[in-house]
């Protein structure tokens, strides 16, 4: 297979894109402290839950709400960190062989859904149902008819609902 007698700078856009897992964890907010690199369970506002896809891919650099980072060799070279180790770039750019779960390796293009490595199994919500239930609250508050017994009351569900959860964490590869 090209993958394994080319190098990653000599793939073709059409290789490069076969590369990609569609496993959406590049799309997963992330948080860094210290030497960890957290993958939360917020995700970008255009990842299409439903069918495991960007909705804007193709102007995706070109859109300004956009969070998003292009996947290629500078990327690699100077920001390996923002993709999880299992991330098939990331593995070829190590020198390690793609997982046997990857559509080039199986011939199946649902096999990555499959063996359950996309982000549509995981317990993702987008950004914007975060932050829409606590600007709810906020406009609730600002109304003034709340006590403030209410108002601890609501915080409490709020915090439980909405929580910032880490559901997968790394060590960086760089040193800071």
């Amino acid at each position: 297979m090209f993958y394994e007698e080319k190098k990653l700078s000599e793939f073709t856009d059409s290789e490069w894109e076969q590369v990609c897992m569609r496993c959406g964890k590049c799309c997963m907010i992330k948080f860094q402290e210290n030497n960890v690199i957290h993958f939360s369970n917020l995700i970008c506002d255009f990842y299409d839950l439903t069918k495991g896809t960007c909705s804007c891919y193709k102007t995706r650099l070109q859109n300004p709400s956009t969070h998003c980072v292009k996947v290629d060799m500078n990327l690699l070279e100077n920001s390996l960190d923002l993709l999880p180790p299992d991330c098939a770039y990331r593995l070829l750019y190590e020198g390690k062989k793609l997982p046997d779960y990857h559509p080039l390796v199986s011939g199946k293009p649902n096999s990555v859904i499959k063996a359950k490595k996309t982000v549509t199994c995981l317990p993702v919500k987008h950004e914007r149902e975060h932050n829409k239930d606590f600007e709810e609250f906020l406009k609730k508050v600002q109304s003034g008819k709340w006590s403030m017994e209410k108002c601890l009351e609501k915080i409490e569900k709020l915090k439980k609902k909405q929580a910032i959860i880490y559901l997968e964490t790394y060590q960086t590869t760089t040193k800071n």
